[in-house]
């Protein structure tokens, strides 16, 4: 804290409280006049700083590299003069500006620009070693090379200014010597001008010029003469000067590496020149003597080691100054210092913890930070900013506010903050502070001077320039509110503005020196009034000399009204982006927009600022982009420009953005693009209209777009070009356009208003205008997807092919968009054919005109093509059912679309047009039309009586490079070609030919048979034919008679000749055909047909009388349907549906079958072989399992069925019924049941095994199909429902005869005893075969056969005799 020994201020210093206080008065030397302020350029509107509520004087001079000078004296500035500059309303700040200088770089808070004026010396000599200061309160800057010293305006407007060159009378020796300090001297009371002060650091020479002016001019001898040469006395081993700071009006003070500080005075008590130099010693330490004098050295007030920094400022007594010595680590020191030398150590205050414990209570992540990796680098002396005090009286009165900048110092990366200190006689306060986290890179510790803090006057913005870069921060507080209170105790911050201007590492930039300018108001100039404070104002600044890269300035602009908002101003990723996108392109600009590591922002934020400054760009609201431009053409290359810029920045600089906002980004350059495109047409169309003309297409859309915007126009009144004015205000009309054009000129056409030489020059400008847009939309996108961060979307010709999931509808295939594309390319064609090649008329088109649209009329069915497949595209992306629906309507649609524009194009003698176009969207049926058309063109040609020869030979020349070209499709598209072209030769009837002569394509034709089932046929007989493959034609034969055939007696057909085939192929030696195994699908299928021909030859008998395949069903229904047609309706349409596909001699399939076989009337056929009467129900369980049903579960259901239908076949009521019939008629009654015939039938063809198949009992079929969910795999749904109806009435039906009928009993004793039958006739049919056997060989025994009847030969034919 504060050392008791010396206080701060004696107790008569008078209060800055006191209202009653005696004005100070101010000796001649330092009423020092002001120069006239510069009108600065800066808009209020763009600034970020408080305001200072009191005018105030200069806190000190304050920072620069090695002083700090009052103001000088305006005779000084003789050679320079103040220019008037007017800024513009608006315009790009890009540019030059009135005062020479050019913007670097611009946003809400600051602006960096390079000003013109720059000594030729150091601008041709850019790898000399260099330092410098800008002079505060004065346009002079000063530049020291080893050898020579240089001060000129910085702010002249010429690039090449008077510049006053000093020669050093002792130059550095070595390379590694550190540069020459110096500094500007006030000018004295006798001389009148200003002066230069120049210190050698390792030798300590000091060379003074009383006038800068007189002494620059003159050559090198007499301006050594003219200079006052002194020491500053001995040097220490090893020790040398590192820092020389004004402390006008005592002279100046030395700062020595050894930490030892001394003041240094050019003048003597007369204002004479003359130097001297005077160590600074506490003179309370101690007694004198030799002893006193070491303590003094080496003592608080001598070499005390690390200091940071040494700033000076005015004290209001006059000859007097105030010296604040800060240490790197150690406390910070007061010293009052005089005119003479006097000088005396007012106060030390040990600070460092205070600044090191509000740091780390401030910020956390310093908590963790050792107290010896933290130092102090720099400090500045903050203005009374809310009572408006003078610096010095409050100093005097005990109260001083410092800024430190302070660091934890690391190898790879160094914490920076800017503690505010507040000092008064009692205590001493840190806080609040600012952490620097735009910036970390450290600094290196052996520079001789580290990282600089400058706070020009208000004390709003700060500037902490680093080797290569410049931060700016806010050093305000907002005035003390409730929450400001209670937020005061826990360290609040600055507001938390921060931002950094970074230098590019590869122009291999150094900042050597700079300054601080302080922010003025002229007197006169009211606050209120903007363009007043446009002239007058000038705001706090720091100008930096930067080697090669001349002198840039940094202006913090004047603040907003809001600033003390409760939400203040902030970096924003909007703010970076537009620096790098509209400053950064230039090669020239030496500063570095690629960003830092350090600053980083949300994904959100980089997206939607992205997103924002895009469409400033393109509808013209940014500032850097003109309105106002005689060349539109140039304004909308500057808008293409800075969009590049944006998409190339943004994806060098930022993580990869989501896919939505790079296609958002990429939608509105390709607009861009377009409209540039459009207007390039329209300037020329401008160009050939004459007075008189029809105005253009393109003024009438914009007419009729603005007509519906009556508030915007009222609000842009003197906009007379209404094109132009649209064009610069935005590109939504682009695709507004493309939808708009075709109605609008459709309308003039239909409504006969306009004649048709007026439609042709509208539809013409409607062709520029779809094509200008589209084409060059779908272009740019091909182009520049990469450069938007989509190179790996799948792009074709611009066109999205697939991945339209979760992106907005494209612009270049909008409903609208796709619909009038079409429809303008085919009224263009119409106007064309109507009007090419006709002799002219009047009120015909102009013929360039009809060639005109003639020529485009194929680019505009390659975009129709184009926005067809990117819409269905995209609707097949999306989730909403309308939209897939439409994806449906267009993928059927567009083939046929694109068939009639393509060939229509051979109407307008467009055949190589319209062969570029199939062959670009591989449509090959339009292909094998175009190439139909060129043969019937041939065949045309040559047709007529006496063709001249040579018109022959041409013909068959043409018709030998139309075959050539077919095999080029060939060769080129292979199958798809093949199977385009055959299938046009199977369409038109040429099969024969096709045939005859394929030779040159015979194994296409091969693959285009085998792979499509219609054509099965046809494959079997080139398969024999022409490649002799029996084992394919015949596998060709069986696949489809299995798959596709229908009629009965086609697929048995079929079936045999393929198993021919198969069995041939088994001895041709080239083939090795499959076997044909049994059981399989072919063995099946002719177990369905021969099933099928016996039912046929059942129920065909009874349809002999029929006379048209109507009488047939009525007959067969009438015959065999009657108990089903009775009982159950809903089973009634499934039978007459099978029968009459029976009639029709179908194929009926197993299903279809079982069905028919199952609900079919029993009639009796006795003695007929193959007679299906009895065995309905055993030849439908053959069909089950002979069958393609698939499923164990419907098959198990289908015979359920079979067998319950068989049970209830007969009233087993009535057989039940046994009293007074003997057993035989018991018997015969139950031998002549269906149920009895079916299980006789089976047991004896071993259908029936117990096994595989075998007899359900009643109550297992009980409850079968009885629900339409049973149904579902068997019929359709909207039957199911009658069908289990029906089911239900045959489970009734059964359940009747189970519990009335016995059936259950019954059941088990016809099973018996239609196995004692089979066993029966099989005994009975062994005994007669036995019996028979006998008898042949009595008959064949030769005793018997002769029997003296006859002789037997010696084969056993008998001889008769």
């Amino acid at each position: 804290m504060f050392s008791r020994a010396a206080s701060v201020l004696p107790p008569s210093a008078s209060s800055s409280h006191n209202p009653r206080r005696r004005q100070r008065t101010h000796s001649g030397e330092n009423n020092i006049s002001l120069p006239r302020a510069k009108r600065l350029r800066s808009a209020l509107a763009s600034d970020t700083f408080v305001k200072p509520h009191g005018r105030g004087s200069t806190p000190n001079g304050e920072p620069k590299l090695n002083g700090s000078v009052p103001e000088l004296h305006r005779d000084v500035g003789s050679n320079t003069r103040d220019l008037p500059v007017r800024e513009a309303l608006k315009s790009s700040d890009r540019g030059m500006r009135g005062d020479g200088s050019v913007v670097l770089t611009r946003n809400e808070m600051f602006t960096v620009s390079k000003l013109p004026s720059l000594p030729d010396r150091i601008r041709n000599r850019p790898t000399d070693r260099l330092t410098g200061l800008m002079v505060p309160g004065s346009p002079y800057a000063l530049a020291l090379t080893p050898g020579h010293a240089l001060v000129w305006s910085y702010e002249s407007p010429v690039s090449s200014p008077e510049t006053f060159t000093f020669v050093l009378p002792y130059p550095s020796k070595n390379i590694s010597d550190p540069l020459p300090l110096g500094s500007i001297v006030t000018a004295s009371a006798l001389s009148g001008d200003t002066g230069l002060v120049v210190v050698m650091p390792l030798t300590g020479k000091i060379t003074y010029w009383e006038s800068i002016t007189s002494a620059g001019a003159l050559d090198i001898m007499r301006q050594q003469r003219h200079g006052f040469e002194g020491s500053v006395g001995r040097i220490l081993s090893g020790e040398s000067v590192v820092q020389l700071e004004s402390a006008e009006p005592t002279g100046f003070i030395l700062s020595f590496s050894s930490g030892r500080l001394a003041h240094m005075s050019v003048r003597d008590s007369q204002g004479k020149p003359a130097i001297s130099v005077q160590f600074l010693k506490n003179s309370a330490s101690g007694a004198g003597g030799i002893f006193g004098g070491l303590r003094n050295v080496f003592g608080s007030g001598g070499w005390r080691g690390g200091v940071a920094a040494v700033k000076a400022y005015k004290s209001s007594k006059r000859g007097q100054a105030q010296v604040v010595v800060l240490m790197a680590k150690g406390p910070l020191q007061i010293w009052d210092v005089q005119r003479g030398g006097h000088h005396m150590l007012r106060d030390e205050v040990k600070a460092f913890s205070e600044i090191l414990g509000a740091l780390k209570r401030a910020v956390p992540e310093c908590n963790g930070r050792s107290e010896d990796e933290f130092e102090l680098l720099d400090f500045s002396f903050v203005p009374e900013r809310a009572m408006g005090d003078e610096l010095d009286t409050a100093a005097e009165d005990g109260f001083l506010t410092l800024l430190i900048l302070g660091a934890f110092t690391g190898l790879k990366s160094s914490n920076y903050a800017i503690i505010e200190l507040s000092i008064n006689k009692a205590s001493i306060y840190a806080g609040p502070v600012h952490p620097i986290r735009c910036y970390t890179t450290p600094f290196q510790s052996g520079m001789r001077r580290g990282p600089r803090l400058l706070l020009p006057h208000p004390g709003q913005t700060a500037f902490v320039v680093f080797e290569r870069a410049v931060v700016v921060a806010s050093a305000s507080k907002k005035p003390d509110s409730p929450g400001q209170q209670l937020l005061m105790d826990g360290e609040t911050l600055f507001h938390s503005f921060e931002d950094v201007v970074d230098f590019r590492k590869d122009l291999d930039i150094d900042i050597v020196g700079g300054g601080a300018e302080d922010g003025t108001v002229a007197e006169g100039a009211h606050q209120d009034d903007i363009h007043s404070l446009r002239r007058r104002r000038r705001n706090p600044s720091c100008a930096l000399l930067v080697r090669r890269g001349g002198v840039i300035r940094i202006s913090a602009h004047a603040p907003k009204e809001d600033f003390l908002a409760d939400d203040p101003a902030s970096l924003t990723a909007k703010s970076k982006i537009e620096q790098a996108v509209y400053y950064g392109t230039r090669e020239s600009n030496p500063l570095n927009f690629t960003g830092r590591a350090e600053l980083s922002f949300p994904q959100d934020e980089v997206e939607e600022a992205a997103l924002e400054i895009s469409q400033e760009i393109v509808n013209s609201k940014s500032k850097a982009i003109l309105i106002a431009s005689p060349s539109l053409e140039h304004q909308l290359k500057e808008r293409a420009n800075a969009l590049r810029a944006l998409a190339a920045h943004l994806k060098s600089t930022y993580p990869p953005l989501s896919r939505l906002t790079k296609w958002k980004l990429l939608w509105d350059a390709e607009k861009q693009a377009a409209a540039r495109a459009i207007w390039r047409l329209y300037d020329v169309q401008t160009k050939e209209l004459k007075l008189g003309k029809e105005t253009s297409l393109l003024a009438q859309l914009f007419e009729r777009l603005e007509s519906g915007d009556k508030e915007r126009r009222s609000s842009e009144k003197g906009n007379l070009d209404i094109v132009r004015h649209c064009i610069v205000r935005g590109i939504d009309w682009v695709p507004h356009f493309t939808t708009t054009a075709f109605p609008t000129v459709a309308e003039l056409y239909s409504s006969g208003q306009k004649g048709h030489a007026t439609v042709a020059f509208y539809i013409s400008q409607a062709n520029d205008i779809c094509l200008g847009a589209l084409e060059t939309g779908f272009n740019f996108r091909q182009e520049n997807a990469t450069l938007y961060g989509l190179a790996n979307e799948h792009l074709e010709d611009g066109m999205l092919i697939s991945g339209g999931e979760g992106l907005p509808e494209f612009w270049t295939s909008s409903h609208g968009t796709m619909t009038g594309t079409r429809m303008l390319v085919d009224l263009a064609r119409e106007m064309a054919i109507r009007y090419w090649e006709k002799d002219p008329v009047e009120g015909a088109p102009n013929p360039a005109t009809i060639s005109k649209i003639r020529e485009e009329n194929p680019r505009q069915v390659d975009l129709c093509c184009k926005t067809y497949l990117e819409r269905s595209e995209w609707c097949s992306a999306q989730v909403d059912e309308d939209s897939r629906t439409e994806a449906a309507d267009l993928k059927q649609e567009y083939p046929g679309v694109r068939h009639v524009q393509i060939v229509k194009l051979v109407q307008l003698g467009l055949l190589e047009e319209a062969f570029a176009l199939a062959d670009k969207y591989r449509d090959m049926s339009t292909l094998v039309d175009l190439i139909d058309h060129e043969k019937l063109f041939v065949e045309v040609q040559t047709q007529g009586p006496a063709f001249p020869a040579q018109l022959i030979e041409d013909s068959r020349a043409h018709s030998q490079a139309v075959n050539i070209q077919i095999d080029n499709y060939f060769n080129l598209y292979g199958d798809e070609w093949a199977n385009a072209f055959f299938t046009s030769y199977i369409a038109k009837g040429r099969l024969g030919s096709l045939l005859r002569d394929n030779n040159r394509w015979q194994q296409y034709l091969t693959r285009f048979l085998r792979a499509n089932p219609a054509y099965a046929k046809v494959g079997w007989i080139n398969d024999v034919l022409e490649e002799r493959n029996f084992a394919s034609a015949g596998q060709t034969l069986l696949d489809h008679a299995h798959a596709k055939e229908t009629d009965l007696w086609s697929k048995k057909v079929e079936l045999s000749i393929g198993k021919l085939s198969q069995l041939a192929s088994h001895h041709d030696p080239h083939t090795d055909g499959p076997e044909i195994p049994r059981g399989g699908p072919i063995y099946q299928d002719l177990q369905l047909i021969k099933i099928q021909e016996r039912l046929y030859e059942h129920v065909g008998q009874e349809l002999y009388a029929a006379i048209d395949e109507r009488a047939e069903l009525d007959l067969a229904m009438q015959d065999f349907g009657k108990r089903v047609a009775k009982e159950r309706p809903a089973l009634r349409n499934v039978f007459e549906e099978g029968i009459a596909a029976l009639v029709r001699r179908e194929c009926l399939g197993a299903h279809r079958l079982i069905n028919v076989l199952s609900l079919m009337d029993h009639r009796y056929e006795l003695d007929r072989p193959g007679a299906v009467s009895g065995q309905e129900f055993l030849l439908a369980l053959r069909a089950l399992y002979v069958g393609d049903i698939e499923g164990e579960g419907i098959k198990d259901l289908l015979e359920r069925i079979i067998w319950r239908r068989c049970m209830i076949r007969d009233d087993w009521t009535v057989i039940n019924d046994t009293q007074l019939k003997d057993d035989r008629a018991v018997e015969q009654s139950t031998s002549d049941t269906a149920l009895f015939m079916t299980l006789k039938a089976g047991y004896s063809t071993g259908v029936l095994d117990d096994k595989f198949i075998r007899p359900r009992a009643p109550h297992e079929v009980l409850g079968a199909a009885v629900s339409p969910s049973d149904l579902k795999e068997l019929f359709p749904e909207d039957v199911r429902e009658a069908l289990a109806l029906d089911m239900q009435k045959e489970d009734r039906e059964l359940q009747r005869y189970i519990d009335k009928g016995r059936l259950g009993d019954w059941f088990t004793g016809i099973v018996d005893a239609a196995k004692r039958s089979v066993d029966d006739d099989i005994e009975a049919e062994t005994s007669a075969a036995e019996e028979k056997t006998e008898m042949q060989s009595k008959l064949l025994d030769p005793q018997v056969m002769t029997n003296g009847h006859g002789d037997a030969d010696d084969e056993g034919d008998v001889i008769m005799g």
